[in-house]
């Protein structure tokens, strides 16, 4: 990744563009965010609690930019299928060991990790009303991350794109009050 890194800086044969952009390593561990920290604008991690952005923050310093990527259930209809549908994705998560392991770093016992627990779910994944999706949101901005990016679910369940813009949508007004 430092190589590429490197290579993205070089100069290029085509003339480079008049604007720059920042770029951003997706980072979910100490090593990547260190390497966004040092060769990048900063980092998106994503799939993780407000206690990953809080470390994220710490290690990137104040400088450098935050965007943290937040899967979230936007058909709020039904608490406990929305609950159901955070706790499938997260215990999909789970399966990866590295995944696992840095949500051990954040603390969490092995016992809620193994039970995939309703705190850790809630944390990892927004879902319920819009008031409470948007307070998950709030404690991420809390942590210190500049952005917070909306992940529906992609594919399955039926949903297409205009249903999920349609359900981001009526998130907005709570998304968007002061707090």
């Amino acid at each position: 990744m430092r190589d590429y890194l490197e290579r993205m800086a070089a100069p290029t044969m085509t003339p480079a563009l008049e604007a720059s952009y920042p770029r951003l390593v997706a980072a979910n561990g100490p090593k990547m965010i260190a390497l966004a920290r040092d060769m990048a604008d900063g980092a998106l991690p994503a799939g993780l609690p407000p206690a990953f952005t809080a470390q994220a923050r710490d290690a990137l310093g104040p400088d450098k930019l935050l965007a943290v990527g937040l899967s979230v259930i936007t058909d709020t209809a039904d608490r406990e299928t929305a609950r159901a549908r955070a706790r499938d994705a997260v215990s999909t998560s789970l399966s990866r060991s590295w995944y696992a392991a840095t949500i051990a770093r954040l603390g969490y016992p092995d016992q809620e990790i193994a039970a995939v627990g309703d705190e850790l779910v809630s944390a990892i994944v927004a879902h319920g009303d819009p008031e409470s999706i948007a307070a998950t949101v709030a404690a991420h901005l809390a942590a210190g991350a500049d952005h917070v990016i909306l992940l529906p679910p992609a594919g399955g369940g039926g949903a297409d794109l205009m249903t999920g813009v349609g359900q981001l949508e009526q998130l907005a007004p709570a998304l968007l009050q002061p707090r």
